[in-house]
């Protein structure tokens, strides 16, 4: 009787499904972005200055990943944003972003489409154009979807937005690529 319960749960453990506990995995990301922050100058009938925001702007962003569950990951990143447009009179038409944070990754499921949330507390230093430069406390939170190429390598898309304390919020939507190891 022994063997047979020793046989059975080799035969159970064996058949059970790959855990990610230790996967790794590390993404580029190319992207539009764009920037808001409030106004300046004195009110107009009453309402507040519109927002300013640039003409165009693109993004590059690296991400590194590592799972800690099944489900759920830790995960750090730095995104840099070159914009154009937005600017007012005696200002530079460009303006730029960095942001980098460290946070949490949920991911939903584990088929071919993996659609993902993310939340991380860090930085973002701005300058040129019509912000003012600094370095402030930084929210990001976003999600996209990853659709599994292969075990090892996938694509997709992804959303951001970054913004707290400070006067910038800054948006990004773009694509990115990810291959990913150590994950039996």
């Amino acid at each position: 009787m022994r063997p047979t319960l020793a046989a059975a749960a080799l035969v159970v453990l064996a058949a059970s499904e790959a855990r990610a506990d230790s996967e790794k995995a590390l993404s580029g990301g190319l992207g539009w972005a764009t920037f808001s922050i409030p106004g300046s100058g004195p009110p107009m009938n009453n309402q507040p200055p519109p927002a300013v925001t640039p003409d165009l702007g693109g993004a590059l962003s690296l991400m590194y990943e590592q799972m800690i569950g099944s489900d759920v990951g830790i995960r750090a990143e730095v995104a840099g944003g070159l914009f154009r447009g937005g600017e007012g009179k005696d200002q530079s038409p460009t303006a730029y972003a960095g942001l980098a944070d460290a946070g949490l990754v949920f991911r939903f499921d584990v088929l071919k489409y993996v659609p993902y949330a993310f939340a991380g507390l860090g930085v973002v230093y701005t300058g040129g154009g019509p912000i003012t430069g600094g370095l402030d406390p930084v929210l990001a939170i976003g999600g996209g979807l990853d659709i599994l190429y292969s075990r090892q390598y996938s694509y997709g898309f992804e959303g951001r937005l970054a913004s707290f304390g400070g006067d910038v919020t800054v948006f990004t939507l773009g694509i990115r690529g990810t291959t990913r190891w150590g994950y039996f």
